[in-house]
């Protein structure tokens, strides 16, 4: 529930200390995410659809060149999602 009222990315470099996350179904048991980068997918209208994100089984950063990746990837996301505006 938390990462879907995301208004900003979110980065959790290791999830099991991060209290957000900690008690996490899917941190304590499988698939045991451990690593967590979010950005949501806002329309236009300012609608939140959804989140684009990545995980990993094992603590790590991103560096500012793969959160801009994650980031150009969630707009195409917004853009093919948006209605056609012509």
């Amino acid at each position: 529930r938390f990462v879907r009222s995301l208004r900003a990315e979110l980065k959790v470099p290791d999830t099991l200390a991060d209290p957000r996350f900690a008690e996490n179904p899917m941190v304590v048991g499988q698939p045991r995410v451990r690593f967590y980068a979010g950005v949501p997918l806002t329309l236009a209208d300012g609608s939140r659809v959804g989140t684009l994100c990545v995980a990993d089984f094992r603590p790590r950063q991103l560096d500012d060149d793969q959160l801009d990746t994650l980031r150009r990837v969630a707009a195409l996301v917004v853009h093919e999602l948006e209605p056609d505006r012509s």
